[in-house]
């Protein structure tokens, strides 16, 4: 009985416009970065279903992703297909994941102040890069 109500919540879930079920988001960081705590806490308040995984060194893990150091940050987080980097906005990467086009991810590089988890007041738009799917030249994804 328990089984057929928790099916029938996820079927009613599906239903019902606005009712959606929370985007899982895998945030992969170094132990110490306070800034990626604050990033994947961002992530939870916008309604991502956020794991955190400590690594004791992110190179392997952004050689693995195929992203190359001037597109990189402190962190990476994996949502559905896509590769995000950096402290991208969370609108942003439902925007993302609603559109799905076809490329590997998208970077916010570097830790601009402003941006969700940093601190400080954003000094300019945020520029946000496609990975694409085929090629490691990125171009603009999004302003922010």
């Amino acid at each position: 009985m328990i089984r057929h109500l928790g099916r029938l919540a996820v079927v009613t879930a599906l239903l019902l416009p606005g009712a959606a079920l929370a985007v899982a988001a895998t945030v992969h960081k170094t132990p110490t970065c306070s800034c990626c705590d604050a990033y994947a806490e961002h992530l939870q308040a916008s309604g991502f279903d956020v794991e955190t995984i400590d690594h004791d060194s992110m190179d392997r893990i952004f050689r693995e992703a195929r992203v190359e150091r001037a597109l990189a940050s402190c962190h990476l987080t994996r949502v559905g297909p896509y590769t995000v980097i950096g402290h991208v906005p969370a609108s942003v990467i439902e925007s993302l994941v609603n559109e799905r086009p076809m490329i590997r991810g998208i970077s916010l590089p570097g830790m601009p102040a402003g941006s969700p988890g940093m601190g400080g007041e954003k000094q300019e738009p945020f520029t946000i890069y496609r990975l694409g799917a085929n090629t490691d030249a990125p171009d603009v994804y999004d302003r922010y």
